[in-house]
């Protein structure tokens, strides 16, 4: 195949067409074609606000996609990852119950069937085998629906991508579900060169057994489509063949590939088409839209995703990616793209690019994207009228801007946020939320832009909304100072946020202001967020609100209390009943750096804290068992880098401090450097603490250079 043209922007194309699926599909995710068809007629548009539920949800397909695919770059052997390594990746990003999967449980969900099989230790592919969980099980259809990434990192190499999601697709299925996941991730990789639909249908079942189902399955219904000229024929005709009737288990991967063959020929140019045909059909619409979206936005391309209906505006490019690591819980999809990209380049051969307007996290240079800024013109202090969009030009460092238009005037402020932290002690859309804030107290904000026409006279300043505890209470905001703006005129703010006193930030965002009716527009041309973090939480910080979650950490905990009756401090005590509890905050944007906080153990195996925290498989620890402290990179599995004899009394407080600073690494007792040690494989992440088999007492936590 020929070499890819637009790689990044094919990428976020695909990225883009699997989101909208999920968002467009999940309102009715499980309903059958009639009941769909009582309701709605031909369902062509979002229909979220007809349910009264969010758009913006987190969900399996978005979060299982974006996150299995780090097993490539994690490994550090690219498409050269051994099949045990797919299954390692879902035990360092899973926490069960909380993130990712839909945890249906053993035998129900095919997922969590494999993560119990993970834990109680066998490798992947035997975890997913037909052997060790039947054949039902086996072939239900999440092996489909995770699998979109691993044709964008293998663009034009449909053999190779088939191989990649083979390999992805065994930790939890077999069977035909494999061969389904083949197909899909075939076709996303050869939409990348090729555009003719009939040519990626032969592409995709070419990759697979000629005498297998869902070869039997593309057969049929491209057959059936060349008679009935009717999609709707083509599906009664599948229902009656291959429906819900003849596959058991909670949801079959051979019904919903039917469907998605049957989108892809009755709509072989046309995205709007394709959504609006697969969703309609029903079952499991979420995953269907998705894996149909992805090849569909690739094959059409950027911009025809919307020439028929504004898919994109309505959510601003944001996505929700629980795991049990925080870098991208909050994310959005050109942010997902690159790090897809980031990886495709790696297994192609391709030549890194150069860091996009200086390695800026907001850079809005590929067309359409907002990186998650919408307007907040439903706050009722906010006034004013916005509108935002993507627009080319007026970029001092590259080639497209965020323009925000604007109307205002006393009283009359206008704010444009993008949310820095998911949602916090909610369920959104059925699945879990947990993460850890993308922006912290000591680290700086830089926006840069452009006043446009009308905007002089105007103000504009940054703002930060903090999570506080409490259902009733208010989110409390603080303010940069403002900069005075000038039509042409270029403008920077840079703000050092502040204190927090440990309460996460929930939103950035930036307020317009002006002492008289103003009608104007900026240009944003970048958002970076750089520096060393300097957090103090107060103990109300680390405390569970719920006995299970806290605000801006990831936990994995079965109990959170305050002191006992005799202790002298007020301390917050986290426990594990059985196996490793661990309560974690940070990102991998955090490199050189300092935790430190005051531990007590009042019954546990092994506690402490990490650094470098990249997951459940990756970090550096400072661990104290029975008798002794211990420096301990986990990657995979625990190796000792130092150790040094050391015994605590029962809940007696005890200062440690762990302390990165390149490769090296220091640890402290009660102010006393004891250990030392090279870090050799992570570099950066977050921080937190770990307890196993029983549970601890903590204060004092702070972060610091």
């Amino acid at each position: 195949m020929a070499r890819v043209k637009n790689y990044e922007a094919q990428v976020y194309a695909g990225v883009l067409g699997k989101v909208i699926g999920v968002y467009m599909g999940r309102p009715f995710e499980g309903w059958g074609k009639p009941a769909l068809e009582e309701k709605w007629g031909f369902v062509d548009r979002y229909v979220h606000e007809d349910q009264n539920v969010p758009l913006i949800v987190p969900d399996d397909d978005i979060a299982g996609t974006f996150t299995f695919i780090r097993a490539l770059e994690d490994s550090g052997l690219y498409e050269r990852t051994p099949d045990a390594f797919f299954g390692d990746t879902w035990l360092n990003y899973l926490i069960e119950p909380k993130t990712v999967l839909w945890w249906g449980g053993m035998g129900h969900s095919t997922e969590h069937t494999a993560y119990i099989r993970l834990k109680q230790g066998l490798k992947s592919p035997e975890t997913g085998s037909i052997e060790q969980n039947g054949k039902v099980v086996a072939e239900q259809i999440g092996a489909q629906i995770f699998i979109d990434a691993f044709g964008m990192v293998a663009p034009g190499k449909p053999k190779l991508a088939a191989e990649l999601a083979r390999k992805a697709a065994r930790v939890s299925h077999d069977g035909e579900a494999v061969h389904a996941a083949a197909v899909v991730a075939g076709m996303v990789s050869a939409a990348f060169v090729e555009k003719n639909m009939c040519k990626l249908l032969d592409i995709g079942v070419g990759l697979i057994p000629d005498d297998c189902l869902i070869a039997r399955i593309h057969r049929d219904v491209r057959d059936w489509a060349k008679k009935d000229k009717d999609w709707r024929k083509t599906y009664d005709r599948i229902d009656k063949k291959y429906g819900y009737h003849k596959y058991g288990g909670n949801c079959h991967v051979v019904p919903n590939h039917a469907i998605m063959v049957m989108a892809w020929v009755y709509a072989p140019d046309d995205f709007h088409q394709s959504q609006a045909i697969i969703n309609t059909a029903g079952w499991d619409t979420d995953c269907n839209a998705a894996n149909v979206g992805s090849v569909m936005g690739i094959k059409v391309g950027l911009d025809r995703i919307c020439e028929k209906y504004d898919f994109r505006s309505p959510f601003a490019d944001r996505v929700i990616i629980p795991t049990a690591e925080g870098t991208r819980s909050m994310s959005d999809c050109l942010l997902e793209a690159n790090c897809i990209a980031r990886i495709g380049r790696k297994i192609m051969g391709y030549k890194a690019p150069s860091p996009v307007k200086r390695g800026a996290l907001h850079h809005f240079e590929m067309p359409g994207a907002l990186h998650g800024w919408m307007a907040e013109a439903s706050d009722f202090e906010t006034r004013g009228q916005v509108c935002l969009s993507n627009v080319e030009g007026q970029s001092t460092r590259g080639t497209r801007c965020m323009s925000v238009q604007f109307e205002g005037g006393p009283g009359s402020p206008t704010r444009i946020s993008t949310p820095m932290l998911p949602p916090v002690n909610r369920k959104r859309g059925g699945y879990g939320v947990m993460g850890t804030p993308r922006l912290a107290s000591g680290q700086r904000v830089t926006v840069r832009g452009v006043g446009a026409a009308g905007s002089t006279g105007a103000r504009a300043r940054l703002f930060a909304r903090l999570f506080v505890p409490g259902d009733d209470i208010e989110p409390s905001i603080l303010y940069s100072s403002s900069k005075k703006l000038a039509a042409g005129k270029p403008f920077a703010i840079q703000w050092e946020i502040p204190s927090t006193d440990g309460k996460p930030v929930l939103d950035l965002g930036i307020e317009l202001t002006s002492s008289v009716k103003i009608e104007g527009s900026i240009l944003v041309d970048s958002v970076s967020i750089k520096g060393t973090p300097k957090i103090s939480w107060a103990l109300e910080t680390l405390t569970a609100s719920n006995g299970r979650e806290i605000a801006g950490w990831i936990t994995d905990i079965d109990m959170c209390r305050g002191k006992f009756s005799d202790e002298k401090e007020d301390v917050v005590h986290y426990g594990k009943n059985m196996s490793r509890g661990v309560v974690v905050t940070g990102n991998r944007d955090w490199k050189d750096y300092a935790f430190q906080t005051r531990l007590s153990v009042h019954l546990a195996d092994k506690s402490g804290i990490m650094i470098r925290y990249q997951g459940l498989q990756r970090y550096i620890a400072l661990e104290k068992t029975a008798d002794k402290l211990r420096l301990v990179e986990r990657l995979y599995k625990d190796t000792v880098l130092a150790e040094t004899r050391c015994r605590f009394k029962i809940d007696e407080l005890h200062s440690l401090r762990l302390k990165a600073a390149g490769k090296k690494i220091s640890a402290y007792l009660d102010g006393e450097k004891i250990l030392e040690a090279e870090d050799k494989h992570l570099g950066s992440g977050g921080c937190g603490f770990f307890f196993e088999n029983g549970n601890i007492g903590i204060r004092d936590a702070s972060v610091s250079k």
